[in-house]
């Protein structure tokens, strides 16, 4: 299946440690289980937040995907930093063409995700899975986590990245997804971002239905009835049209969609409450306490 890993063992690579007051980062780095026409993509990045806490016992943690083709990280460490002081272990991902992972140094970071074609979007997409699975092994094997309990949260990309992840994964037992969509091809065709591109390029809709076969949370709907997830969707987003968030809701019946003010960019301005509010649903699913019904 497209989104299986590959069998056979690969090696973790500790880049550096950096001791904080509150927590501890460290970069580590491992190789891609695909092959990109990039070298340097297909060695995946990922930072490791351990909080000082944590001492001595195994604790919850949370696989982070970002959005694409930002600048830096600065909306995911509102939320990283925030559910790594309510004291998980927190993983983030640099996704295919981010930061480390640029094909060339004067690249701006994420911007040749968006391919010319939809074989090669559909490949960087999977890829994206596949690297996100692989860095869910290495957190779950690490010493100050409970693989029994990891939880997945994603923005933007890394929401359409980590639904597709969920569907396929047994290992995180809860997933938040904030500003994502289902039904891929017609995201890309309808979306504010995507769709210029698509048009522009001449892709057609029989083409990106054919190269995302496998992909879509819609292609896994008989295996995700009982998974439980918080989809946060915002009202005025282009960027992820309603008609395709809704369809993110209707591939997991068992998710709570929120609906919140603005667009997908102005959506910013709910970081001065949102870190905390989907730190404390984490928190109810990870003791158990049932993260939806609040």
């Amino acid at each position: 299946a497209p989104l299986d890993l590959p069998r056979g063992d690969f090696s973790v690579v500790i880049a550096s440690i950096v001791p904080g007051p509150q927590w501890t980062e460290t970069l580590l780095r491992f190789p891609s289980p695909v092959k990109s026409p990039w070298p340097a993509n297909d060695e995946v990045w990922v930072h490791l937040l351990v909080p000082r806490s944590t001492a001595g016992r195994k604790v919850p943690a949370v696989l982070v995907l970002p959005v694409m083709a930002a600048p830096n990280v600065w909306i995911e460490t509102r939320f990283a930093e925030r559910f790594v002081r309510d004291g998980m272990v927190v993983m983030w991902v640099e996704m295919p063409t981010q930061f480390h992972r640029r094909p060339h140094p004067s690249m701006p970071s994420g911007q040749v995700f968006l391919a010319r074609t939809p074989r090669r979007l559909a490949a960087n997409f999977r890829q994206s899975v596949l690297d996100a699975r692989r860095a869910l092994g290495v957190l779950a094997a690490r010493p100050e986590v409970d693989a029994g309990k990891i939880a997945l949260f994603g923005v933007s990309l890394g929401a359409l990245v980590g639904s597709a992840v969920y569907c396929v994964d047994p290992r995180p037992g809860f997933a938040v997804f904030l500003m994502g969509g289902a039904a891929f091809p017609s995201l890309a065709r309808d979306g504010s971002l995507s769709g210029p591109f698509v048009r522009k390029m001449g892709i057609q809709s029989a083409e990106l239905k054919a190269a995302w076969v496998g992909l879509d949370p819609l292609d896994y709907n008989g295996v995700n009835a009982t998974k439980p997830a918080l989809l946060v969707n915002v009202r005025s987003d282009t960027v992820i049209p309603r008609a395709n968030a809704l369809r993110l809701a209707s591939a997991f019946p068992a998710a709570r969609q929120v609906w919140l003010p603005l667009g997908h960019y102005t959506a910013i301005l709910h970081l001065l409450w949102l870190p905390r509010w989907i730190s404390k649903r984490l928190q109810g699913f990870f003791a158990g306490r049932g993260p939806l019904s609040v």
